[in-house]
């Protein structure tokens, strides 16, 4: 994966006006169903002034979708595979923080991405599960 610029990666499901140019007779194609996990990261930004002035913090947050369209989360074994998922992707939010920053490493970097994925993954669970 790579990030531009050492900011942070942004994936957008879909864009909202091309659906307002369908026909109306035209079925809408399948919104993809996703789960962004993110981990964000603060570091002191370098400053070419005194120390004494206080150096601003920059915060970069890199975010990866996490794709669930395949599974039916009302069978408890899908959600297993999309938690699965959800952890993977929360390891690589934090590896590619840990790129960016080498020198600025953050142990809660996991716990957070990995609270921040399983929040959006129980609500699609439930969503599911009420669905039925």
């Amino acid at each position: 994966m790579t990030v531009l610029g050492g900011l942070c990666l942004v994936v957008v499901a879909a864009s909202a006006g091309a659906s307002d140019q369908a026909p109306a007779d035209a079925q809408a194609a399948p919104v993809p169903e996703e789960i962004v996990v993110e981990a964000p990261r603060s570091v002191p930004a370098r400053i070419e002034h005194s120390s004494t002035t206080g150096a601003p913090i920059i915060t970069t947050t890199v975010r990866i979708p996490v794709l669930y369209n395949d599974l039916d989360l009302s069978k408890p074994h899908d959600q297993d595979r999309l938690m699965t998922r959800v952890r993977s992707v929360a390891r690589d939010v934090c590896d590619e923080l840990d790129r960016i920053y080498p020198f600025n490493p953050d142990q809660d970097c996991m716990m957070r991405a990995l609270a921040n994925g399983t929040k959006g993954a129980e609500q699609a669970i439930a969503e599911a599960q009420t669905a039925q």
